[in-house]
């Protein structure tokens, strides 16, 4: 029975199905990734058969981690140590791919021994490099052909296999060159150790870390303890799909009441055959289940399929690696399973608790006098006079459970757009104000970086900016992201106490920084780590003595704080070195001419107006992008949600629409009438996930640690984007509904029941 009743509806039961199915998709699809990213860097070199790994106490991640060679070198003299290798690991920017990863190893050494050569031979020299099965056919390159990283021409004498994807997409280089591109002179991002006694490893391990306090020392050949960083991705990248599963069960929900309602006098019937309301009850939550458990099926396969095309993209199948496991799709399974529970609870109890001389009475499926769940009548109580109402509005008010479910998941879908966006905004904003301030009119960053948290130029480059006649003033700043016990991610700036950049820093306590040892706390920062003017605050495990607090209003700056610019070149390994540089002109009239001058004497920098420097990045490339793809998922979904909703309106009005063709209604002013009422639900949904998207990024901005860098920017775009979602699913659901109305002839629309 449960089989027959859902392929009464074949239409409805394969939309609701379907948007399902694309929930369910999106779940598996984005944590398979998610999961992928976080095991896939976590265990990068996990191939190595390394007893200890050493890399940069505090770094957020592994990309940031820089340590000197001198560690290396102290500790291969250590009696239990066999082999050390340090090796450089980083990502580069390519015409045909915008995240390609490098490593840099020496030539012959132990820890390059899991690159099995497939082709070619191994790396022995300078300026040669070794890839990846996947980067090959990414890139279309073979042994004998040349790569350029960084300006700089390499030769590929190799192609190789590791059994490991990201290894795979990427290539390997000698040390001396990737400490030369990635301007690291004596650093390695992290030394792989082996030992002569693998059993006297936690006694190695706690020698060194005695003696090395800024070095994480972790057992094993990979980075294991850094993946909460990327354990973040998959967990953002959960909550997504769960989003687009919450619309998909709205719209099965919508679905389930409206075959419900259909079925009224039916179900009196069985009611008075002594149908009891616990078998009632299990009819329809089977139905729902028996959907859910379909959509569930197909969203797996969709998800496993989705992962897969992107996989053969050359722009993201370095980063893009799903990890399917059986927990996954036991998770997206369950997940399936309780959006049925939840979407057929509220409508079978509706239906047990009919009484059947009621339900007898009830008009079921079309016609104008019908009741349900949510409608104008319950129980035959006429409570709000919906007549008064506009044509298209009383046509939504006749079923409002119907109603509110499909504003709901447009609402949410919209929501996610609107906040994500505004995040976006937001980031971009408080950069160029960070680059900006101190009258700053133009910033530099290096070319070409795949991530805008690598950047490094060389203070000969400001030096020289510096000697340029329109040029009033030029500050360098080194920009380091950390992480302490108390706030997950603090942001350093390492500024020249004398120079215009520190005037952004606007002290609000205590006084100005005037050399080494003394710090400046953002307030917020001062309160998420509990210190104040006059207290000790440790830096990558140095003590800084707080002398000041700031308050910007600017959260990218106030989650920060700030030190003297030689003490963060120490800190974070970058000799002589900064992450950008701060330009002030004379006459800012003549920026573009600047600029100009600029580029073309020194084409290893990018430069732009201060307030244009991000949004030619890479990073914001690629987060609007994602962007886009989520407000897709959310349009096609919620399309489907709509769509189930003006179909079931178009059919409980076949009598209605015959007639308006038998008065003369021309097909046209049916479509306008079914998009009419399409955009209507559309624009409510809209306006209301327009106003949920503010209040979730007003919610954001007050999580302790992260709140300041999550302020969003509500921009006009943003607001128009979210606006073009919501009209863009009333446009989309209105579709197939209107060419089902157009098609229904007028003499056998008024015979339809």
């Amino acid at each position: 029975m449960i089989v027959r009743n859902l392929l009464r509806r074949r239409t409805r039961s394969a939309l609701t199905v379907l948007g399902v199915a694309l929930g369910v998709a999106a779940i598996v699809a984005l944590t398979a990734v998610g999961a992928g990213m976080a095991s896939g860097f976590g265990d990068l070199f996990g191939s190595s058969d390394a007893d200890l790994t050493l890399s940069q106490a505090d770094a957020y991640d592994l990309f940031l981690s820089s340590v000197d060679e001198s560690i290396g070198e102290e500790v291969r003299r250590l009696p239990q140590v066999a082999s050390v290798a340090g090796i450089i690991y980083s990502g580069a920017r390519l015409e045909a791919v915008p995240f390609f990863l490098v490593f840099g190893y020496e030539p012959g050494a132990a820890a390059v021994s899991h690159y099995k050569m497939t082709e070619g031979r191994p790396l022995a020299r300078d300026r040669e490099i070794i890839i990846g099965r996947g980067a090959a056919t990414n890139l279309a390159k073979q042994v004998g052909d040349s790569l350029p990283l960084y300006e700089n021409a390499f030769r590929i004498v190799g192609i190789y296999e590791t059994g490991e994807a990201f290894e795979e997409a990427g290539g390997v280089i000698t040390l001396a060159d990737a400490q030369a591109i990635f301007q690291k002179p004596r650093q390695v991002s992290l030394f792989q150790v082996r030992l002569r006694d693998p059993s006297q490893a936690e006694r190695v391990r706690e020698r060194i870390e005695a003696r090395h306090p800024d070095v994480l020392v972790s057992l094993g050949s990979g980075a294991g303890e850094r993946k909460n960083a990327y354990e973040a991705v998959e967990a953002l990248a959960l909550g997504i799909g769960l989003v687009a599963a919450v619309v998909g069960g709205l719209g099965m929900m919508n679905a389930i009441m409206m075959s419900v309602f259909e079925r009224t006098r039916e179900i009196g019937v069985l009611r008075a055959l002594g149908w009891r309301r616990r078998a009632i009850l299990g009819q329809i939550l089977g139905e729902s289940l028996a959907l859910s458990a379909a959509g569930g099926a197909l969203g797996m396969l969709g998800g496993v399929g989705l992962v897969r095309l992107l996989a053969l993209s050359p722009g993201v199948s370095s980063i893009v690696v799903g990890e399917f496991s059986a927990r996954l799709f036991l998770q997206a399974g369950l997940i399936a399973l309780v959006l049925g529970l939840v979407a057929g609870f509220v409508p079978a109890w509706w239906a047990a608790r009919l009484q059947p001389l009621e339900a007898l009475r009830m008009e079921g499926g079309v016609g104008g006098g019908s009741a349900g769940p949510g409608s104008g009548r319950m129980g035959g109580r006429l409570a709000v006079p919906w007549h008064r109402l506009p044509h298209t509005a009383r046509d939504l008010a006749r079923r409002r459970s119907r109603t509110g479910l499909t504003v709901g998941g447009i609402a949410i879908g919209v929501a996610v757009v609107v906040a994500l966006g505004a995040i976006t905004e937001g980031f971009v904003d408080q950069f160029a104000a960070l680059m900006g301030e101190g009258g700053a009119d133009l910033a530099l960053m290096q070319a070409n970086i795949a991530d805008m948290s690598l950047s490094t130029i060389d203070e000969s480059v400001g030096r020289r900016i510096a000697a340029i006649p329109e040029v009033e003033a030029v500050a360098g700043m080194v920009l380091a992201f950390v992480s302490t016990p108390d706030v997950p991610l603090l942001l350093v700036y390492g500024l020249e106490p004398n120079e215009f950049a520190v005037d952004a820093f606007v002290l609000v306590e205590g006084r100005p920084m005037r050399g080494r040892g003394e710090a400046l706390l953002g307030r917020p920062a001062a309160g998420s780590l509990g210190k104040g003017v006059g207290d000790l605050v440790r830096i990558s495990g140095r003590p800084f003595r707080v002398v000041g607090l700031f308050e910007t209003g600017v959260g990218y700056q106030d989650a920060g704080t700030v030190i003297d610019l030689r003490e963060a070149q120490a800190l974070f390994e970058k000799p002589r070195q900064v992450s950008y540089y701060q330009v002030r002109l004379a006459d800012p009239a003549r920026a573009d001419a600047v600029r100009g001058q600029i580029a073309a004497r020194f084409p290893e920098v990018a430069v732009s107006r201060s307030a244009d420097l991000i949004e030619s990045s890479e990073d914001i490339k690629i987060t609007r992008a994602i962007v886009g793809v989520l407000s897709s998922i959310a349009v096609i979904v919620g399309g489907i949600g709509v769509m189930n909703t003006v179909l079931m309106s178009v059919f409980e009005r076949t009598r209605e629409i015959g007639v308006l063709r038998a008065l003369g209604w021309r097909r046209r002013r049916i479509v306008g009438q079914v998009l009419a009422e399409s955009l209507l639900l559309g624009a409510i949904g809209g306006a209301v996930g327009i106003v949920g998207g503010v209040l979730a990024v007003l919610a954001l901005g007050l999580t302790p640690g992260f709140g300041g860098i999550l302020a969003g920017s509500f921009r006009p775009a943003v607001f128009a984007q979210g606006a073009a979602v919501a009209l863009g699913l009333g446009a989309l659901g209105a579709l197939y509904p209107a060419w089902r109305a157009t098609g229904f002839r007028p003499a056998e629309a008024l015979r339809y029941e």
